[in-house]
């Protein structure tokens, strides 16, 4: 098996791509060998947001060319989807993913209540006032 590192997803999935031609070279001399973690995906996503590429496409790509070997390949879709539709920071929007909207979370940051996450507010326990709480998209 061979590990992919973000860049190689990114020159496969980027229009245009100056490492695009080594990339589909080497994805064809190891077909169903490559793989990738979590980290990939998170970095993906970073990448995505900055460089105004479509996260969900690119977490979409990324696992069609290489396989997930840890995690739920539809947490990091999840994720891409809350930062691409709802404008959430992809940490937030990865909390979000993995918490689903059966559970609910415990935070000060109100970007859940966006998200349509049941919080548990951590703000209001005794001694904490709201102005104290992580603001809403810092990451």
């Amino acid at each position: 098996m061979v590990y992919a590192d973000t860049d190689f997803i990114v020159a496969l999935t980027k229009e245009p791509d100056w490492l695009k031609a080594p990339a589909e070279a080497l994805l064809a001399k190891y077909p169903g060998e490559i793989w990738i973690s979590p980290a990939t995906l998170i970095e993906l996503m970073l990448v995505s947001v900055r460089m105004n590429l479509d996260p969900v496409q690119a977490v979409r790509d990324a696992l069609q060319v290489g396989k997930l070997l840890e995690g739920n390949p539809d947490t990091f879709v999840l994720a891409a989807t809350y930062v691409k539709a709802k404008r959430a920071g992809v940490f937030d929007a990865l909390h979000a993913a993995y918490c689903g909207p059966k559970h609910s979370i415990l935070s000060s940051d109100k970007v859940f209540d966006r998200l349509g996450l049941k919080r548990i507010l951590l703000e209001q326990e005794q001694g904490h006032s709201d102005e104290e709480a992580v603001g809403e998209g810092r990451e």
